[in-house]
């Protein structure tokens, strides 16, 4: 009787000890989850602070392309609610799908550099284009906005 008390005490203590090892490695798990969501839920609104629209007329191709000096000038609105930096750093522009080069960015607001929620700027890239259908997208941070045109 003794032998069979004493293998169901240490069966008892054996699953303790396997229960306790579960639980720290499951709440660490949960600490490090937690922590991963809340990195990313910072992120998140981050990007929804920063959102940007085109707010160029797409009725209006002569207002988004110049045929003479081969560029496509889009307006584009900070319709986040975070101040962003007017310099056209990290402003990035697709035309039909290709990346352009020689983005540049001209404040439109009070010229102080910096783009305040609801000024608008203008994004300015060299670009040859025929006539047809054409798609232009401005990228910032983890958003973007696109047009639609014809020329």
């Amino acid at each position: 009787m003794a032998g069979s008390s004493v293998s169901k005490l240490i069966i008892f203590i054996a699953s303790l000890l396997v229960a306790t090892s579960v639980a720290m490695t499951l709440t660490g798990s949960v600490i490090d989850l937690q922590g991963t969501l809340s990195q990313q839920g910072g992120n998140t609104a981050d990007d929804i602070a920063s959102d940007v629209t085109i707010v160029s007329d797409p009725g209006s191709p002569e207002a988004i392309y110049d045929d003479e000096n081969e560029t496509v000038t889009l307006l584009v609105k900070n319709s986040g609610s975070k101040t962003l930096a007017a310099d056209g750093g990290p402003i990035d522009v697709l035309v039909d799908g290709r990346y352009a080069n020689g983005t540049t960015v001209t404040d439109l607001g009070d010229g102080d550099g910096v783009w305040a929620p609801d000024e608008t700027v203008r994004v300015t890239v060299n670009r040859d284009l025929d006539a047809g259908a054409h798609r232009a997208t401005v990228l910032h941070g983890g958003t973007s906005s696109t047009i639609r045109f014809y020329l």
